[in-house]
């Protein structure tokens, strides 16, 4: 049992049901902000098959929760620490590195502080060891029994709290949208391994007599000095009294309960290593590629060695921000670099894999325009893949990342995808004249504005109205695209992104959504050979305009089999729109190419498991080449297997906000694994480089 008085402690009632969890959780929330709470665990299971008695982890929290409960973040304390240092450091609160301002923070104290369960403060003799992961075990048991948190928006720690992120990252990393490991590292180095040595040696003495504790104190206050800082910061900064004096201010723990607290915390140390018995470790690496992450290291650290970070930074794909400076281990603290962590971690925060778009503009036609870049991380001098990414009507071009996840995608599988943003102006589509115009946004396929043709045309006279981009002066009554020089446009962003970066040139490709879909089978046509592939996600051309390729472009066409926006069978929508069948917009394509008439069966382990129907024009001139459609019988006008419905594809990132400012910002995506549509098209497109 815990002995300090004036605990506020929410007992652990055995046949607690998730409803009363949430309660508690809206209860713990309504405290007083930073107060002191502790929940009852009962008896936690360790690593080592004993066990803590009477276990109890203890808290604060900081700021509020939104209505969503989507900005929740945990921080565990750091060695010697606890939750309320987290505060008074400005780690946490207004304006610290997590921005209690937007987020409501739980503060965790870590076993082995001095106010969760410890050997200071327990009956239990001897106290048990215990080791980072029974830490976060039982912080994810507060969280998930005790307060109802089935996710939450990240983890965050420094120092020790940062190995904590670490290990969230590895045993729960659905958990939490986002880990933010600060000055930590996931397993050790041989330095790593001296200095706790060097600790355990002077923690493990008898501590039996005033002289001993004075003796042991003076030990682990040298070696802190030595560690924390840098000599030239120990020397500028700690310049006032006599040297003995300084040192002497140096002196922490001078009790024995806080010296064998801290052994015990210390030890957890020793045996922190993510890899520790985890069989296959590369194998649980790559399943986590999809993880959201962000370190901050400080070059001179002295406590803890920057290297494994970056080791494990360029596994898994994510970035390090690495501060130089002569503060050490002291690099968060507000007397250092904590506004830079800060403006780093809250961006993060704000924006996960998002914060990676950049955004580019060029003129053309006399006109600015703009794209956005997104680079994944942890591939060096390697040359990567590019994919274009062309957004449907109405859409944002990073709002179609967002809503797609398409950044996650790139960042698993290594390549480079673009978002040009299409022309766009404020309209309403029909003819409401009581709705507030919105963004339209649209490509030039240089189709749509050129009917009807011998085909047939592409609306009936009762269609649904479009409104005539004002860069077109004039349309006809079926026409609704921009008028720009789009392909000239795409291809300067190509031109573009081929200087600026490292790129695979021979492995370009496009992927197309709906009216992008139709801008994507433009360049596809008009210019194949800067392409080594295209895919087409729910459009075909208007009667009579569709195209081919004049030399070798493979195609993946999907279609949604009930799609009532760009209907797949030759015949009128709802609205009034007709387009060419899939059957001839991919036998078109193909014709082009010079395959075969022969159509055969087209399968693989995606479409098979999500349930499509497809086929395939597989003898052509070159060999491997082929002309491959999809319908998905549950899908309408939508990209089925990638769309985030939740997310709305007008929206922009921060990215994007001053140029479209009245559009809502995005939310961040939450990770899944059940997402398939981009990875029918990658498969696809890895299968092929450009013709020389």
């Amino acid at each position: 049992m815990f002995m300090a008085a004036n605990w506020v402690t929410v007992r652990r009632y055995c046949a607690r049901s998730f409803l009363t969890a949430v309660v508690t959780f809206a209860a713990v929330s309504t405290r007083a902000e930073g107060e002191l709470q502790s929940i009852e665990l009962g008896r936690c299971a360790l690593e080592n098959g004993e066990e803590i008695l009477d276990c109890q982890v203890s808290f604060r929290v900081y700021g509020k929760r939104n209505e969503e409960a989507s900005n929740i973040v945990l921080m565990p304390s750091w060695h010697n620490g606890d939750s309320k240092a987290l505060f008074d450091y400005g780690y946490l609160g207004p304006g610290g590195i997590v921005d209690t301002h937007h987020y409501q923070v739980i503060a965790i104290d870590s076993f082995g502080n001095g106010v969760s369960s410890s050997p200071s403060n327990s009956r239990q003799v001897p106290f048990p060891e215990f080791t980072i992961r029974d830490m976060v075990n039982a912080q994810h048991r507060l969280l998930l029994e005790e307060l109802g948190l089935e996710h939450i928006h990240a983890v965050v720690g420094a120092s020790m709290g940062g190995h904590q992120v670490y290990e969230w990252m590895m045993m729960h990393p659905e958990f939490a949208s986002h880990f933010v490991p600060i000055e930590a590292s996931p397993w050790p180095t041989f330095y790593d391994y001296v200095k706790e040595r060097g600790w355990m040696t002077a923690l493990d003495s008898p501590l039996d007599s005033p002289q001993e504790i004075a003796r042991v104190t003076d030990v682990i206050s040298a070696m802190d000095t030595l560690l924390f800082w840098t000599p030239d910061y120990v020397n500028r900064e700690l310049d006032e009294g006599t040297f003995e004096s300084r040192f002497d201010a140096m002196r922490r723990h001078r009790s024995k309960e806080r010296l064998i607290d801290r052994a015990s915390q210390t030890r957890a140390l020793l045996s922190h290593d993510i890899r520790r018995n985890r069989e296959d470790f590369a194998k649980r690496l790559s399943q986590l590629h999809h993880i959201s992450a962000l370190a901050v290291v400080f070059e001179s650290d002295m406590t803890v060695i920057p290297g494994p970070n970056l080791e494990l930074a360029e596994a898994l794909g994510f970035e390090v921000i690495n501060i130089s400076g002569d503060c050490g281990h002291f690099g968060p603290n507000p007397e250092c670099y904590q506004s830079d962590v800060a403006s780093h971690v809250n961006e993060f925060l704000k924006q996960g894999n998002q914060r990676h778009l950049l955004r580019r503009s060029l003129q053309f036609d006399g006109v600015s325009r703009e794209y956005f870049v997104y680079v994944p991380d942890g591939h060096g001098d390697t040359p990567l893949p590019v994919v274009m990414g062309l957004h449907g009507l109405g859409s944002t071009a990073t709002g179609f990342a967002t809503s797609y996840d398409l950044n996650a995608h790139a960042k698993k599988n290594g390549y480079i995808i673009v978002y040009p943003q299409g022309s766009h102006f404020q309209g309403v589509i029909g003819d409401d004249s009581t709705v507030e115009p919105y963004l339209i946004s649209t490509w030039n396929d240089e189709t749509s504005n050129f009917t009807p043709t011998e085909a047939g045309p592409h609306c009936t006279d009762d269609r649904l109205k479009y409104p005539c981009p004002p860069d077109c002066g004039s349309c006809n009554h079926c026409a609704w695209t921009s008028c720009n020089d789009d392909s000239g446009f795409l291809l300067q962003v190509l031109d573009e992104v081929t200087r600026e970066f490292n790129t695979d040139a021979s492995r370009y490709y496009i992927v197309g959504n709906s009216n992008g879909g139709g801008m994507a089978m433009r360049l596809g046509c008009d210019h194949p050979k800067r392409f080594a592939a295209i895919g087409v996600s729910i459009y075909q051309m208007p009667p009579g305009h569709t195209c081919g390729p004049a030399s070798g472009l493979p195609m993946l066409h999907l279609y949604g089999e009930k799609d009532d926006g760009v209907g797949h069978d030759g015949t009128a929508t709802s609205d009034g729109w007709i387009y060419t069948s899939a059957a001839k917009n991919t036998q078109d394509w193909a014709g082009a190419m010079n395959c075969g008439n022969e159509i055969e069966t087209w399968r693989t382990a995606i479409s098979e498991a999500n349930g499509l129907i497809c086929s395939a024009y597989t003898n052509c001139p070159n060999s491997g080449q082929e002309v491959a459609s999809c319908m998905d019988p549950e899908a309408g006008h939508e990209w089925r297997g990638q769309r985030i419905t939740q997310i709305s594809a007008s929206c922009v990132t921060a990215a994007q906000q001053e140029s479209l400012p009245g559009q809502p910002l995005c939310p961040q995506p939450e990770a899944s694994d059940q997402r398939w549509g981009m990875d029918l098209f990658w498969q696809f497109f890895q299968r092929y480089q450009r013709l020389p």
